[in-house]
């Protein structure tokens, strides 16, 4: 029995050796195992936390991005309500003034009466001639300037609603209204007269 121990024992020492040898490997390859799996944990650790500040930067500007649109919001909301407001007061001086101008239209000097309307001598445009009168009989509550410009008259069939100037005129006590009348003025146009035949030497009157 001891001779077959003998026999056997390189052979069993040579399997130790190798078994020794692949268990090294292999612890070898586990510890290489382990530190990638290491790098690969560290990796990923940097990257949830890159992927955790990023995720932060964009929660931080989502917010601010709603404070800016709630902001704006609001804004357009405000320009809307000033718009609003500015159209309302528009339509009410609009008919504020409309009232005005119809109770000015409708304020007459009762009573008052144009006592002369006369063309004046020389036209002062094309088909257009000044006209001028004197305001008579003026209520004791209006004043010569207010009666004068509020007071129609009746010039070449067209009424007109007022004057476009009054003035006092010197050594007059009355007060004067002129009004530029562009109808029924054709001595204001341009019209010929004394046409001479050269030829028979005789000369006709006309006018166009």
């Amino acid at each position: 029995m001891a001779f077959i121990f003998f026999y056997d024992l390189p052979t069993k020492l040579d399997d130790y050796s190798k078994a020794t040898a692949r268990m090294r490997e292999q612890q070898d390859a586990m510890r290489r195992e382990a530190r990638h799996l290491e790098s690969e944990r560290i990796a990923l650790r940097g990257e949830s936390s890159r992927l955790e500040k990023q995720r932060l930067a964009f929660e931080s500007a989502t917010l601010e991005m709603e404070g800016e649109r709630d902001a704006l919001e609001s804004a357009i909301r405000r320009s809307e309500q000033e718009r609003s407001r500015l159209e309302r007061e528009k339509e009410e001086l609009r008919e504020e003034r409309e009232k005005w101008e119809k109770a000015r239209e409708d304020r007459v000097p009762q009573g008052a009466f144009w006592d002369v309307v006369w063309p004046a001598w020389d036209c002062r445009a094309y088909g257009t001639r000044e006209y001028w009168g004197i305001l008579q009989n003026i209520p004791e509550d209006w004043t010569d300037l207010d009666a004068c410009m509020n007071m129609p008259v009746e010039i070449e069939g067209v009424t007109l609603r007022r004057p476009y100037r009054c003035a006092h005129v010197e050594d007059s006590p009355y007060i004067h209204g002129y009004w530029m009348v562009e109808w029924g003025q054709p001595d204001c146009q341009p019209w010929h007269r004394n046409f001479h035949d050269k030829v028979r030497g005789t000369t006709m009157n006309s006018i166009a």
